[in-house]
């Protein structure tokens, strides 16, 4: 399965403690050129736990229906390395309105200059 960015999968997301992972939904955040190079994916962690929402990094998604996900959710940029073999599933993709978001919240997160 080829996957790009903005592709929203089901994967076992880890602790950040690394303690264990769970299964939940992520974005696929890294590029053609990191595909191209690298065989892991970058994924942002994302939820529907709304009351844990930090408003000035974390994005709640506007399309998150049309992005195949069931019930309003954020990203929060928080990154993990996976394989693609640990894809449990391809729920959809993120809208541009939405990638563009999440683009500006890593920017932040990341302190990351430039368009």
């Amino acid at each position: 399965m080829a996957l790009k960015r903005g592709d929203v999968v089901l994967i076992p997301f880890p602790y950040t403690d690394l303690s264990a992972t769970k299964t939940r939904p992520a974005v696929v955040v890294s590029s053609e050129l990191y595909h191209a190079v690298r065989s892991e994916l970058l994924l942002a962690y994302l939820s529907s736990r709304l009351s844990s929402v930090d408003a000035e990094l974390d994005y709640v998604l506007q399309d998150w229906k049309d992005a195949g996900l069931l019930k309003p959710t954020f990203m929060r940029p928080k990154i993990a390395a996976i394989e693609p073999s640990l894809i449990v599933y391809h729920v959809g993709a993120l809208s541009e309105r939405d990638m563009r978001e999440v683009n500006g919240r890593l920017k932040l997160a990341l302190a990351l200059s430039g368009d």
